[in-house]
């Protein structure tokens, strides 16, 4: 447990510090200023909720450490408003497309926004260098940390995080000021990191809630941003117009407020409906549970090894076209995406084996062979602890990348932005039923060159040998 507690600790906070280091480096023509932020900021979070699962462990260190990875975020937190509040115009606008005062103000602000980056890696801006100081302080701390084993420990956090969330709701039925709906935005979110971190205790059960608690934390992340917006139009209403626009979008952006908040607290109000100390316990049984009976397997169907099974055969051909990328599209959010961390067994000219750590959604063993837009792909699900055996194996032949997923037409795009040394690589990989679907494809403007058929481009030659020398 204290292994595993400490490993996630790094990295969640190495992450946060690799994107501030490429934000100190100066604009990066393929990832947006604002983007890295994000990413800086959704990664202190994680830490936070994770020293919080914890904390009856940590006892004093707990609030310096959570005081650090805090007040790192906070140093960035008029960056990410100032682009976020970008996001909720473009929000509005989506549901007004025709309303000229939200898009002329939206115009003020992308005025304003591109000052506050321009300022953020001027040479006379510290908040970067202080939030990285901060990161690394933390980092420390937590390889540090003491967590006896057993699953005590994080069924007495998980409690805690869930009685706060259950308490914050009561609160915002009762009386839904914005403070009170930003209390409760932060529980909801700390209660996702951390059963995502022991979704696999029962994914059955808990996969439904951890898309559940994303929603329901993206709704109220909306209403947050629109809290920025109405009290920057209070604090500066000359920033943004006439007073009769800005008491219009004042008006627009509190309507959409009601709206949100009634659908949170109706989905808030199943997610909290146990007592807390229930829910810690179911979650508990779940865990103990896993350990003696090992971990769920798929109902509806004969075990594979005792006989025939009747689960739907899964293509065992891969067919798949890759592009380089200099751009990220326009209007994209990072939003829908989930990081990898992937190395290699054993490689070859025609065929590999590998790992892959996809964080919530699982570990996976997988063997391709073959070169170019169609190979032979296996590819089995395995537990953490086969992962974490496998992976040693791996030194010098690994990957780290986030992948999001961007939907296009009836194709699904999967944009890999590549860390570590291939920071600055950018890749979108797009999949195919049919090798005639696969020809027919025709890919969207902001993709670049075609590399399906270079092999210094596959993920295999990339963990061994690095960027190849056509790369630029």
């Amino acid at each position: 447990m204290q292994d595993e507690i400490r490993r996630v600790a790094a990295e969640r906070l190495d992450g946060a510090i690799e994107r501030l280091d490429q934000a100190n480096r100066g604009p990066d023509p393929g990832i947006e200023f604002d983007t890295l932020v994000h990413e800086v900021r959704k990664r202190c979070k994680a830490a936070r909720g994770l020293a919080r699962l914890v904390r009856p462990a940590l006892g004093d260190h707990f609030g310096s450490f959570d005081r650090a990875v805090r007040d790192a975020a906070t140093q960035l937190s008029t960056l990410r408003d100032a682009h976020a509040l970008l996001a909720t115009f473009d929000g509005l606008l989506a549901t007004r497309p025709d309303d000229e005062v939200v898009r002329s103000m939206r115009e003020r602000q992308v005025v304003m926004s591109m000052g506050a980056t321009r300022a953020a890696v001027g040479a006379d801006d510290g908040r970067i260098d202080a939030a990285r100081a901060l990161l690394s302080q933390a980092r420390i701390a937590s390889q540090r940390w003491t967590i006896p084993r057993g699953f005590d420990t994080i069924e007495a956090g998980i409690n805690a995080t869930y009685r706060q969330g259950r308490k914050s709701l009561r609160q915002v039925r009762t009386d839904p000021t914005d403070h009170r709906l930003h209390d409760w935005r932060r529980a909801v979110k700390y209660l996702w990191y951390q059963i995502r971190l022991v979704h696999d205790a029962a994914p059955s059960v808990l996969d439904p809630l951890v898309d559940e608690l994303d929603r329901l934390a993206e709704a109220l992340g909306d209403d947050h941003d629109l809290t920025v917006l109405v009290e920057l139009l209070d604090r500066h209403p000359d920033d943004y117009g006439t007073t009769d626009d800005v008491a219009h979008v004042r008006k627009l952006a509190r309507h959409h407020q009601r709206e949100l908040r009634e659908r949170a607290v109706r989905c808030g109000a199943t997610i909290y409906a146990e007592p807390d100390h229930a829910f810690a316990d179911r979650i508990a049984r779940y865990w103990n549970l896993a350990v003696d009976l090992g971990p769920e397997r798929v109902t509806g169907g004969l075990d594979v090894h005792a006989g025939p099974s009747v689960a739907p055969a899964r293509s065992l051909i891969e067919r798949e076209r890759k592009w380089m990328v200099d751009r990220l599209p326009d209007g994209f959010d990072g939003a829908d995406m989930v990081e990898l961390r992937q190395g290699y067994i054993a490689t070859g000219e025609l065929r590999s084996i590998r790992v892959r750590d996809a964080g919530h959604e699982g570990c996976t063993l997988t063997i391709k062979a073959g070169t170019g837009a169609e190979r032979t792909e296996l590819e089995w699900p395995i537990e953490r602890r086969e992962f974490d055996a496998a992976w040693t194996h791996t030194e010098g032949q690994r990957v780290e990348k986030c992948r999001h997923r961007i939907p296009f037409g009836e194709h699904l795009i999967e944009l890999d932005v590549f860390g570590g040394d291939l920071d600055g690589l950018m890749m979108a990989e797009v999949e195919f039923s049919s090798s005639d679907a696969l020809a027919a494809f025709e890919p969207p403007a902001w993709f670049g060159r075609e590399v399906t058929d270079d092999g210094g481009y596959t993920n295999a030659s990339l963990a061994i040998h690095g960027l190849p020398t056509t790369f630029a």
